[in-house]
């Protein structure tokens, strides 16, 4: 009978052949560490506190000089963290949003049809040469993309309710769609549907624009684009990610991420969004396809996980693409990211993930004892004995019972979570996962197993 230390799930590893690994985490990612028994600790993300209730589709937060702005249903509002103020309306209720600033602190707001402003008094609608898509702000120059075409316009210097009918250009590298605008380290990106160009600020009475060089990638979602460490991510047209290091794609995405997205129907993928956000060291870029999917990132360890509102497929958030705000927003409504909480919003957080096989080439494997190490005695609640669920697909497939165990009442250091006669199996997948109000923090997990023959 050998013993053996079982190295638990620390990412996104189940690919397109099933058999081979179901590995993942939920609600859960790997943490690198300096020191101690385990060089990675699988810990659970940040959850959800809600600061404010409010209705409607939540479609757009940015946040400039220490106050928030954001889009919910047709109304446009400042938050100081405090205090939500309502600035007034937009035509539409429905669809993303993008909100940018000029160098004045006044607001720019798009909802993909119509531009709208703000300078501390009334909201206005100005006149625009054409219908607006997405915006972004360099050089003293709000620009917006045309919808359906490959042109792109540009308003007055800090001036953005004046828009001239000659102050436009079209991306002309390789003519295809504009689908977004985006300002990065004062170039101005210009993501199409091919392919992107960067154009940089040239001064010029004609243009304040000039074309620098060409990227042939295009941007699959247009509100994918996150600004996050110094470079640019986006979910490019053939349905991969991207982080952009100078002028380069260059993939982000592993061939078991791609299994994940190619589950979301491409009629749907172009709706996905991005945010980021910093948790302690660890950086997420995280990626929302609403209703079916939530990935993200981890920038310190380069490892994905998955994300997900309880009895939901995706995760219930849309964050800033460019301003790293204090503040999500939720169905519920406008939410922070904390630690020392296990619940998004008051509701229950299923935290888990599954194991990559246990397995000996082909023979069979007897596990006869199976050991979570996991943090345990840290219940939040004096009287209560949080549980951990454990079950096995024996067969690399069809996982069986659950079984649960204690992880210990508050101040129960000594507890072990502890399963055995777990089974024979040649590729046998262990489950993991809690709903309890408790902090799951996991090292790894210790198995007797036996290896029988074929």
């Amino acid at each position: 009978m050998a013993k053996l230390r079982t190295p638990f799930a620390d990412k996104i590893g189940q690919g397109t052949v099933t058999q081979n690994s179901r590995e993942v985490l939920i609600n859960m990612f790997a943490e690198q560490q300096i020191s101690g028994r385990s060089p990675i600790i699988r810990r659970q993300r940040a959850c959800l506190e809600l600061s404010l209730a409010r209705t409607g589709e939540k479609r757009a937060i940015e946040k400039n000089a220490g106050t928030h702005y954001l889009v919910s249903a047709n109304r446009f509002y400042t938050y100081n963290g405090t205090t939500l103020t309502d600035r007034g309306a937009l035509d539409t209720a429905t669809g993303p949003c993008s909100i940018v600033f000029d160098d004045n602190g006044d607001v720019a707001i798009s909802d993909g049809v119509k531009l709208y402003h703000w300078a501390g008094g009334s909201i206005t609608k100005p006149t625009t040469p054409s219908a607006v898509g997405t915006l972004t702000f360099l050089g003293g120059f709000a620009v917006y993309n045309e919808p359906n075409t490959g042109r792109f316009w540009w308003s007055g210097v800090n001036d953005m309710q004046s828009w001239d009918g000659l102050d436009f250009a079209t991306a002309e590298g390789k003519p295809d769609v504009l689908v977004r605008v985006f300002e990065s380290y004062k170039q101005l990106w210009l993501f199409g549907t091919e392919t992107t160009e960067i154009w940089s600020l040239s001064g010029g009475q004609d243009s304040p624009f000039t074309p620098y060089t060409v990227m042939e990638r295009g941007c699959g979602a247009a509100y994918s684009v996150i600004n996050e460490d110094n470079s640019l991510f986006f979910l490019g047209n053939d349905s991969i990610f991207y982080r952009a290091e100078g002028y380069r794609p260059v993939m982000v995405s592993n061939p078991a991420v791609q299994a994940w997205v190619e589950k979301v129907p491409e009629s749907e993928r172009s709706k996905c969004w991005g945010f980021s956000y910093t948790d302690g060291f660890n950086k997420f870029v995280t990626w929302v396809f609403p209703g079916y999917l939530t990935l993200q990132l981890n920038l310190s360890t380069s490892l994905w996980n998955i994300a997900q509102t309880f009895d939901r497929e995706d995760w219930d958030v849309r964050g800033s693409q460019f301003s790293n705000s204090d503040f999500v927003l939720t169905t519920p409504g406008i939410s922070r990211l904390r630690r020392g909480i296990n619940t998004d919003n008051g509701e229950v957080v299923y935290r888990g993930g599954v194991s990559a096989p246990v397995s000996d080439g082909l023979s069979r494997v007897l596990i006869t004892s199976f050991v979570l190490d996991a943090e345990v005695g840290r219940a939040t609640d004096p009287a209560a004995n949080p549980q951990i669920m454990c079950r096995v697909a024996r067969d690399g497939e069809t996982f069986g019972n659950e079984r649960w165990r204690s992880l210990g009442t508050q101040g129960n250091y000594r507890q072990r979570p502890t399963w055995r006669n777990l089974g024979i199996g040649r590729r046998q997948m262990i489950e993991i996962g809690t709903t309890d109000d408790v902090e799951l923090n996991i090292m790894g997990a210790e198995m007797e197993a036996e290896m029988l023959d074929g």
